[in-house]
């Protein structure tokens, strides 16, 4: 019947909205944590790699850098690309930049892994937005923004002092390497949504 295929179509169409919302602001939730988790971890990271406060004011800016690098330069090629497509790739580099945080052992390959985290991270939250534009209709678009935007603030309630518990009790590389695990289900998740 007519009815029961539109209802049926509809509950799919929520269904997949709901899916997306959660990706969203997982993937909302790891980068602004993979952004802010650095200033707190500064002493140990100062003391664990020898360095001083100018060097570490350098590793936390290469991020910001980097993203408004690549957000220049993607803004003109995002768009010849699938937003899925794009969204994954984007991720994927984050996660390996986050990963390539927790594996570094010295400053240089720390400044290294903040620049390819900024530059895949820093795209990640406008392509977010657009996203949300694309697949929510007028109705329900403004929820769905307040649920993204959640995600920042679960961020730096909560995941923010967890990363640091954690840095301080086990080392500062373990907050990346929780937030690379946290991320997987995301990305592997986001070519069903």
């Amino acid at each position: 019947m007519p009815g029961e295929t539109a209802a049926s179509h509809s509950q799919h169409s929520r269904s997949s909205e709901r899916l997306i919302l959660l990706i969203l602001s997982a993937v909302q939730f790891t980068t602004i944590v993979d952004f802010m988790i650095v200033m707190p971890l500064g002493p140990q990271l100062m003391r664990t790699l020898g360095i001083g406060p100018g060097q570490f004011g350098f590793i936390v800016s290469s991020y910001t850098f980097a993203a408004g690098v690549a957000g220049l330069v993607a803004s003109s090629i995002v768009d010849r690309f699938a937003r899925r497509s794009a969204f994954m790739l984007l991720y994927a580099g984050f996660l390996l930049g986050t990963l390539l945080c927790g594996l570094a052992s010295t400053y240089p390959t720390l400044v290294a892994a903040r620049v390819i985290t900024g530059a895949f991270g820093g795209i990640l939250g406008g392509m977010a937005m657009t996203i949300v534009g694309d697949v929510f209709p007028d109705e329900r678009r403004g929820r769905a923004t307040g649920s993204l935007m959640a995600g920042f603030s679960l961020a730096t309630v909560a995941g923010v002092p967890l990363g640091l518990f954690l840095g301080t009790r086990y080392g500062w590389q373990v907050p990346f390497y929780v937030l690379v695990v946290a991320g997987l289900p995301a990305l592997l998740l986001t070519p069903y949504a």
